[in-house]
């Protein structure tokens, strides 16, 4: 005989294969389950399923072991926790919908934010405006540092203006008090 072939289950439920000992023991909570529930109810879907699973004792000892992050559940045990919990984990998968677009919104506001300038830019702006002393610029010169210094203020409050619609859910030409 050769070797069993274990499934390829991280491939296909990622959720389950990130599913922490604390996710274990929220999703048995959230059904009002104790432990000897639990027990029972991964005993059922197995014997159902028609999979070899521990006794009940050895469960009550086990679970307690995996929501504490002491021991992975095996496969075969994260498998049928995907059984007991398939309405729950579709459920989740459309809150994961909307949950995504927020998660894309604040990326989308980090990488906005990471192109303003940072202190040592507006430090080195400062320093280079102040390397020249007034008395040595004409009229014209600083009339053209103001503007642009005037210009890229304006570059900063727009991407601000936009960070913040973004923040917000309001659209980024929207005077907001």
């Amino acid at each position: 005989m050769g070797a069993r072939k274990r499934p390829a289950s991280s491939a296909r439920m990622p959720a389950l294969a990130d599913a922490t000992g604390e996710t274990l023991r929220l999703w048995r909570e959230s059904m009002g389950w104790d432990v000897p529930r639990m027990a029972r109810e991964l005993r059922k879907v197995a014997r159902d399923s028609g999979e070899d699973v521990a006794a009940h004792h050895g469960l009550v000892k086990m679970i307690p072991q995996w929501e504490r992050g002491n021991r992975a559940p095996r496969d075969r045990y994260r498998l049928l926790y995907v059984k007991i919990f398939a309405s729950t984990l579709n459920d989740l998968s459309e809150g994961m919908a909307i949950g995504t677009d927020a998660v894309l919104r604040f990326a989308e506001v980090r990488a906005r934010a990471a192109l303003l300038p940072g202190p040592d830019e507006i430090q080195a702006l400062e320093d280079d405006a102040l390397a020249k002393p007034r008395e040595t610029m004409t009229p014209a010169e600083i009339r053209a540092v103001a503007a642009e210094a005037i210009a890229h203020l304006h570059e900063v409050s727009d991407k601000l203006a936009e960070l913040s619609a973004l923040l917000g859910g309001d659209d980024p030409g929207e005077d907001n008090p």
